[in-house]
């Protein structure tokens, strides 16, 4: 294993900021290279264990002839986020995942971009961790573009529960998984739950698709159990449920369960009263993907977006 410094960023008042990876030479010429990058944002913490709990798992539990192809694992970009608890780049709240593919004399948050840029370039596979971007959370599931160079046959290799493959917003062109499969890498986003606090079950089964990853593209050698057989879901099959009242949301079935039509699936109570003014129920049989992650929700905001069974 070599750890190598992606970027350096000097500072005024504190430490420069240095990007490192982890590069683990795989012993196979001919094996496929992968690259991952974990939490380009803060305000969560599971792309970067999960990620970190990846260069563990290569370092210390495989020897180095089970290292076939390259791999790259660069488990932070934004440490000045993760420190602070922010989303986005503290200094100007930019989003480094809207920024590629970057340019290296312009604002930080795009030099930042083009380095990283630079360091993926050219694998054969590209896994990014990230979280939604909404006030959500979620089970551990597959976003895949729809930009035609895309590959859904390796992407089922990660074993998760879903696929959302979709087509890319016109605001994401600017986002690494688009500008890494223009430039020829398969890439694809595994999106985590939105917790501060590592969850070791979501935790355990992002660690899981990524070995199952690598295992079955023939990037190491090692025996896994198969995942799931993947369910792609488009756009169209996503099912949105709103509240009409804001109040206290206790929701009684969360992300990853299966729910059939009309039952109910979470309530509303009155923040100053403390009486239920609204119970949700289930539009149709299928999968809860999402769910609101703050206990006080909004008038018209989503509570729910469950995968609906064909």
């Amino acid at each position: 294993m070599q750890k190598i410094e992606i970027l350096k960023l000097e500072s005024l008042s504190r430490a420069p900021m240095v990007v490192e990876g982890y590069l683990f030479e795989g012993c196979d010429p001919e094996a496929p290279s992968v690259a991952v990058v974990g939490a380009m944002e803060g305000a969560t913490i599971l792309p970067l264990y999960s990620a970190s709990k990846l260069v563990d798992f290569l370092r210390n539990k495989l020897d180095g002839e089970k290292i076939l192809g390259n791999i790259l694992v660069i488990p932070s970009v934004n440490h000045y986020a993760l420190n602070i608890d922010a989303r986005f780049w503290p200094l100007d709240r930019t989003d480094i995942n809207m920024m590629f593919p970057g340019y290296g004399l312009g604002e930080t948050t795009q030099r930042i971009a083009h380095k990283l840029f630079e360091a993926v370039r050219g694998y054969d596979y590209g896994l990014i961790l990230e979280t939604r971007g909404d006030l959500a959370t979620c089970l551990p599931y597959v976003k895949l573009y729809k930009t035609g160079y895309e590959d859904l046959k390796s992407v089922r290799t990660l074993g998760l529960r879903v696929i959302h493959h979709r087509e890319p917003e016109s605001v994401e062109t600017v986002s690494l998984q688009y500008n890494w499969q223009l430039w020829g890498t398969k890439a694809c986003s595994i999106v985590c739950p939105h917790e501060t606090q590592v969850e070791m079950d979501s935790a355990n089964v992002i660690l899981d698709s990524l070995i199952n990853f690598l295992s079955h593209n023939g990037i190491i050698r090692y025996e896994t159990f198969n995942g799931y057989d993947s369910t792609v879901v488009t756009q169209e099959r996503i099912e949105i449920v709103q509240t009409p009242r804001s109040g206290i949301f206790i929701p009684t079935r969360k992300p990853g369960a299966t729910v059939t039509k009309d039952e109910m699936i979470g309530k509303i109570v009155h923040a100053l009263e403390g009486e239920i003014i609204h119970r949700f129920f289930a539009p149709c049989d299928g999968l809860i993907t999402c769910c609101c992650k703050h206990a006080l929700i909004f008038e018209n905001a989503v509570a729910y977006r469950i995968a609906r069974i064909n």
